[in-house]
C-alpha cells in the first residue's frame, strides 16, 4: 500500500550533512510494492452516495476520497486482505474492504457506511457513553494565512527557521551556536494529501481562494532537491463550506475510473468538470503520483 510521507527537521549551523535514508522500514507489508498499480485496473462506474447519518459529512467525504484513491481499491477489491486477516476483532482494513466493495456494487444509488461510523466511535470506560469524534489523518500541514498557492504555502513549509531562546550546543564540534530549523519532505509517498489550515489562531476560518495545481512537483521541497522530478496528479478535493471552523458542511469532488470528475455530497452524485474543481476552496487535496 502507499508508503508514509515522512518530514525531516534538520539542524544547521553552516551547512547540512547528509545522514543517509535513517527511517526503518515497515515492520509489515500488506501488498508487495511489485504488484501495487498506481492506475486504475479497471474501469468501474461512479459508486454510491453516502448517506449523513447526523452529523457524518466530513466522514462521508473522506470516505470518498479514499474511495478514489486507485492503488487502495484496487487491492481492496481482489478482497486479498480479508483472506489472510487473522485480526480477531475489530480491522479497519476489512471495514474499508466491505465499504468499498459496497460503493462499487451500488453505482447510481445511495448506501449508509454504517461498518466505518459503528467502528469508529471513542467509549467511556466508566459510563459506557459513546462519543463520536472523527480525526483526520493528515501527511503535510500548510500554512496559508499569507500564502496565495499552494506552491508558495510549500515554499514557507521548507523555508530555514532561526530558534530563539537559547543557543545550543552542537553534536559536531561542541561549539555553542544559533540553530536553524528546516522542514523538508525526507521520503515522498505514492500518495499524498496537503492539509491547507483554515483556521487561525483564534480559531477563525481562512476563507480566501488558494490556487493548487492539477500537477504537483514534489522535488523541490524533498531533503535531496536534485534528481529526478517527482510528479503527482490531482485526484480528490475535500472542500469545507461555511463560514466557521466550528460548523459547517464537508464534501468533495472525486475523479473516477473513467477519468471523469464527479462532485460526492453526500447522497448526491453529480458530473464536474477540472475548471469547477480548481475553483474551490480547498481544505484538503489528494495527489497521486
Amino acid at each position: 500500500m502507499p508508503n508514509d510521507v515522512y518530514n525531516s527537521r534538520r539542524s544547521s549551523v553552516e551547512q547540512t550533512k547528509d545522514q543517509g535514508d535513517e527511517i526503518d522500514p515497515p515492520q509489515k507489508v500488506l501488498f508487495p510494492p511489485d504488484r501495487l498499480s498506481l492506475n486504475w485496473t479497471q474501469v468501474y462506474g461512479i459508486g454510491a452516495g453516502l448517506q449523513n447519518t447526523v452529523g457524518t459529512c466530513y466522514l462521508n467525504a473522506a470516505l470518498q476520497c479514499l474511495s478514489y484513491t486507485p492503488p487502495l481499491v484496487n487491492y481492496m477489491l481482489t478482497r486479498e486482505h480479508s483472506k489472510t486477516c487473522h485480526e480477531t476483532e475489530f480491522c479497519m482494513m476489512c471495514t474499508m474492504q466491505d465499504h468499498i466493495i459496497q460503493v462499487f456494487a451500488n453505482s447510481g444509488g445511495v448506501i449508509m457506511p454504517i461498518g466505518v461510523v459503528d467502528e469508529l466511535k471513542i467509549e467511556c470506560l466508566n459510563c459506557k457513553a459513546v462519543s463520536d469524534t472523527f480525526d483526520p489523518f493528515l501527511d503535510i500541514s500548510l500554512e496559508i494565512y499569507t500564502a496565495l498557492s499552494v506552491i508558495e504555502a510549500l515554499e514557507q513549509y521548507v523555508k530555514p527557521e532561526q530558534l530563539g531562546g537559547n543557543a545550543n550546543k552542537c553534536s559536531n564540534c561542541q561549539q555553542i551556536v544559533t540553530v536553524t530549523k528546516k522542514l523538508t519532505i525526507h521520503r515522498n509517498s505514492n500518495v499524498v494529501t496537503l492539509f491547507l489550515k483554515r483556521d487561525d489562531s483564534f480559531r477563525k476560518k481562512i476563507i480566501k481562494y488558494v490556487e493548487y495545481p492539477v500537477f504537483l512537483n514534489l522535488r523541490p521541497f524533498m531533503s535531496q532537491p536534485q534528481g529526478e522530478p517527482q510528479v503527482y496528479r490531482l485526484y480528490a478535493v475535500l472542500i469545507h463550506s461555511g463560514m466557521s471552523c466550528d460548523d459547517g458542511h464537508f464534501y468533495c469532488y472525486v475523479k473516477a475510473s473513467n477519468c471523469q470528475w464527479y462532485e460526492m455530497n453526500d447522497s448526491s452524485v453529480s458530473v464536474s468538470d477540472i475548471r469547477t474543481v480548481l475553483n474551490q476552496q480547498a481544505y484538503i487535496l489528494f495527489y497521486i503520483k
